[in-house]
């Protein structure tokens, strides 16, 4: 949990910097990249967040790690001969279409420009439709020969024309600055400006 102390001191400096600056656009540059910084931290890091799931925010860095990859995930990349990195970070996608920029004389915009990038932040859960042809139904059986398992038996099986899985995402907050990162923004901004 970051202190209002830090918060407020953000605040005043950057009244301060508003009454000194008229463009504070060179000020926002710098934010921008140290909090480009941090974000690319949590990625490495795999995660540093407070641990709240029901109030994610930017201003919820903590210590605490993402929930690590689930077994069936751990399995499918296995299966697809790819490596277990870090969560979020196998392919670099999403860390890819992170942008931290600053907009207008006063602000600062943060966008993730993925079409996965919100189920990440903040977890949920997914319901995919999933038809079931008749080469989904020779893999399932393929799968019951080689492993002997029942449940590949019931999908070879089933008279259903479409599966509906429930997928938990769990959240992976990646854009939250710590209270560390909020101190040296302010450090800078006190030192430099």
């Amino acid at each position: 949990m970051i202190s209002n102390d830090i918060t407020n001191s953000l605040s005043r400096k950057f009244i301060e910097l508003q009454k000194q600056f008229d463009d504070l656009t060179p000020v926002l540059e710098v934010v921008s990249a140290l909090i480009e910084r941090a974000i690319s931290e949590n990625f490495d890091g795999r995660g540093r967040w407070d641990g709240n799931e029901n109030d994610i925010t930017i201003f919820s860095g903590g210590s605490q790690k993402w929930k690590a990859l689930a077994s069936s995930t751990k399995e499918k990349y296995q299966r697809l001969g790819w490596e277990l990195e870090p969560t979020l970070n196998r392919s670099k996608g999403l860390m890819s279409t992170i942008e931290v920029r600053p907009q207008g004389k006063s602000s600062i915009v943060i966008s993730a420009n993925s079409p996965y990038a919100a189920i990440h932040q903040y977890g949920g859960t997914l319901t995919p439709t999933i038809l079931i042809t008749s080469k989904m139904r020779k893999f399932f059986w393929a799968k019951y020969y080689n492993t002997g398992l029942v449940n590949w038996k019931v999908l070879a099986l089933t008279k259903k024309k479409e599966l509906k899985p429930v997928i938990q995402i769990p959240a992976r907050p990646y854009i939250t600055l710590t209270e560390e990162d909020l101190e040296e923004i302010l450090e800078l901004l006190t030192n430099r400006f």
